[in-house]
């Protein structure tokens, strides 16, 4: 807990927020429990945020001008894509709260995410498209990643959600490519039962980066 005597700050209480949503998630975020960490009444928060969401459009902003793009440099259109997967991926991988604070579009499109957008989208210019066709390519590219990055952080955002101790009894891919399954599995993906070559299926970053090459492939052509 920080000392009783800290200066109450915007800045000072969304840093501490941040902190307990990374080791708590958003289910465990709440004025109470920031004013807590903080050695101060919840009260006395309300002074510098008007509300719960208000903190949390705060925090994404914050986490957000914590991993910027890399505006002074104006690389090809495929090396920004290659950047802001490396970037964006390694944001959700240290805060996976983000992945759902950014599933609102209310938190997601502040004034630090707009500038990446605009950096992302003035890329895609180079493929001779309009900035409207150019934007919606560079949301498509967030999209697949926020998408990817919602399946690795998955179970542990469930288990924040939900509590329950059966097992699941489905068929799992994991179990279909080791051949460890003995209910019924469909007839092509039984042949990915034993073959080492299937097991980036399971890594959701070999995913993400095979995906993020079949849409580049599909912008450049989709271009002319």
């Amino acid at each position: 807990m920080t000392s009783g005597t800290t200066k109450l700050s915007p800045a000072v209480i969304v840093d501490a927020a941040i902190g307990i949503a990374d080791a708590r998630g958003l289910n465990g975020l709440s004025m109470r429990r920031v004013a807590d960490e903080l050695g101060v009444g919840a009260m006395s928060l309300y002074r510098h945020v008007a509300d719960k969401e208000a903190l949390l459009l705060a925090m994404s902003e914050e986490v957000t001008q914590r991993y910027p793009y890399p505006y002074e440099d104006a690389p090809s259109w495929q090396e920004r894509v290659r950047i802001a997967v490396d970037v964006d991926w390694e944001l959700y991988r240290r805060h996976p709260w983000v992945v759902l604070a950014y599933s609102s579009p209310r938190l997601s499109y502040g004034e630090a995410s707009l500038e990446c957008l605009d950096w992302l989208s003035a890329g895609f210019l180079e493929l001779g498209v309009g900035i409207e066709r150019a934007t919606d390519m560079a949301l498509t590219v967030w999209s697949f990643v926020h998408g990817v990055a919602l399946m690795a952080v998955g179970d542990k955002l469930i288990d924040d959600q939900v509590q329950g101790d059966s097992e699941a009894s489905s068929v799992r891919l994991s179990d279909v490519i080791a051949g460890r399954s003995d209910a019924a599995v469909p007839e092509h993906l039984a042949r990915l039962a034993g073959r080492p070559d299937a097991a980036h299926l399971l890594d959701p970053r070999a995913r993400l980066d095979a995906g993020i090459g079949y849409l580049c492939a599909g912008f450049e052509a989709s271009a002319h």
